[in-house]
């Protein structure tokens, strides 16, 4: 007996194995680029806040021009603090609490927080010349690897 089928409907097990197979490797490929967009959010989200900070900080040295020079500061990982009889050290320690992130960011209930590691700091130094004062503001991070600065001419 010779049959011969002449119309085959469905797919075969090694076909289904294959398509399974691509879309399995299409699933990784999207599970990769979700995890390196999380990652890169994350970086992105410290390096604004690194930016909010240091410019908060310069703000507030300019707004005091007669006392720049009082405003030199510089903390590491600890919390840094200092007298509060003056405006230049009230602001000092609002800037130790907002350096060391305390209760800043909320992501999915959970507190964000700039991580502080060995080498990092955090520093304004005031320059006063002849006719003209100048405040650098240093924020360094990753260990020291990643800087980021602004200066100001204050007056």
């Amino acid at each position: 007996m010779d049959r011969t089928i002449k119309n085959i409907k469905g797919l075969s097990l090694i076909e289904a194995l294959v398509c399974l197979v691509i879309v399995g490797i299409g699933f990784i490929g999207v599970n990769q680029m979700i995890s390196y967009a999380t990652s890169s959010m994350d970086r992105s989200l410290e390096a604004n806040k690194i930016n909010f900070l240091s410019e908060t900080a310069v703000e507030d040295i300019m707004g005091d021009t007669n006392n720049a020079s009082n405003y030199n500061f510089s903390q590491n990982c600890r919390r840094s603090t200092y007298g509060s009889s003056d405006l230049s050290s009230k602001k000092k320690t609002k800037w130790a609490k907002l350096f060391l992130a305390e209760n800043q960011i909320k992501v999915n209930n959970k507190d964000r927080k700039i991580s502080c590691v060995s080498g990092d700091s955090k520093s304004a130094t005031i320059s006063s010349g002849s006719n003209r004062t100048s405040a650098k503001f240093s924020f360094k991070s990753n260990q020291g690897k990643k800087k980021k600065f602004i200066g100001v001419v204050v007056k």
